[in-house]
């Protein structure tokens, strides 16, 4: 009981102190990715805390399995090096209990981990997809900031204006360049507001002209204009907004779609991102396992490099589940064989660090000796 309230308390604080640090780090990194983002034109910047905020949910799983296995490799650490092991194995403290006690403290947290992953994850996918979908389904007048060039979605306009719109949808000192079909054209208006013609969407101008040309030519032809119209995109068809059901799944990513979904499909795609989703907290359940045999090394390392030994064993593992997962989706590996090829072997990597560290029970290491 002792020893499990004290591992318990130095996991805790390391945790905290892993969880802060590695939160402000993401954090950070999403707020540059995301306004990055939003000064492009790509994502909507009254929607940016939004975003941020799904964003760190989609990764928290991640932040939580690092934290949880640092705290616990960095915990046994600080015990072998300060000789609290030989202590606490003297005092007949078994290696049983001291994988128990790192589950005990790590169950809680694993159960967050699964939630995360197997509900969230595909929640704030969805959500972060919606908002994006929906900026990207405006005009390309509307995303355009005053002052400022902006590429269109297809690549191949750049606005400018003036003014931004107002509360009619009026925008002022409008500025288009255009390439298609190998001409370069040039619209100058003085206004312009979006407007339904014919089933597709139009950019209404108003008083302006329209200079077009093949570049390295001079077949310049220069037009003035009171109102002209640019096509932007078609509207959705009636029939388009009352798709089946199994054709709007057909046409949703993978990672959007609830895990239930996954595991009664047999598509190959699909099941891949099952695998994932079962692998994030398996190999957090198996990482806080390895993380007790990998804590009893030299005590005279420095905590630096358990630190870097800890966020390779993790990374590795996560990159050999992102490989399973592409494995399993190019039909190279079936659900069932890629899971197990992955996490046993992770099982059996740490059956042996935990036999050459001797913190296997007696009667296994008995068995292993004699095979």
């Amino acid at each position: 009981m002792l020893l499990d309230s004290s591992l318990r308390r130095e996991m805790a604080r390391q945790f905290g102190a892993a969880f802060t640090v590695l939160f402000s780090v993401v954090l950070t990194l999403l707020l540059i990715r995301i306004l990055g983002q939003a000064t492009e034109g790509l994502a909507n910047p009254r929607d940016l805390f939004l975003l941020i905020g799904l964003a760190c949910l989609s990764y928290m799983q991640f932040i939580l399995g690092l934290a949880l296995f640092i705290a616990v490799l960095m915990s046994f650490s600080r015990m072998h090096r300060d000789s609290e092991m030989v202590i606490w194995s003297g005092a007949g403290a078994t290696p049983g209990q001291f994988f128990r006690a790192a589950l005990r403290f790590s169950a809680p947290v694993l159960a967050v981990i699964a939630l995360l992953t197997l509900v969230a994850w595909p929640w704030a996918n969805r959500q972060d997809g919606a908002l994006r979908q929906r900026f990207e389904q405006r005009s390309d007048l509307s995303r355009a900031a005053p002052g400022q060039f902006r590429r269109s979605a297809s690549g191949k306009r750049v606005f400018f204006i003036g003014k931004g719109a107002d509360a009619k949808g009026l925008a002022h000192d409008i500025f288009i360049r255009e390439l298609s079909d190998g001409r370069e054209t040039i619209t100058l208006a003085r206004a312009a507001t979006l407007g339904d013609r014919d089933g597709s969407r139009y950019l209404l101008l108003s008083d302006g002209h329209r200079y077009s040309h093949t570049p390295g030519k001079s077949d310049y032809q220069i037009t003035g204009f009171r109102e002209m119209g640019v096509r932007i995109a078609a509207l959705s068809s009636p029939a388009a907004q009352v798709l089946p059901g199994a054709a709007r799944l057909a046409n949703t990513p993978s990672r959007e779609i609830d895990t239930l979904t996954l595991a009664l499909s047999s598509n190959p795609i699909w099941l891949g991102e099952l695998s994932w989703r079962i692998g994030v907290p398996v190999s957090s359940l198996l990482l806080v396992l390895m993380a007790v045999p990998l804590a009893a090394t030299n005590p005279r390392a420095g905590r630096a490099l358990q630190l870097v030994v800890a966020v390779l064993v993790y990374m590795v593992y996560l990159n050999f589940l992102n490989a399973t997962q592409h494995w399993i989706e190019a039909g190279t590996l079936h659900l069932g064989s890629g899971l197990l090829l992955l996490h046993g072997s992770a099982l059996l990597v740490l059956l042996l660090l935990s036999y050459a560290k001797g913190l296997l029970p007696r009667p296994l290491r008995a068995r292993a000796a004699a095979a």
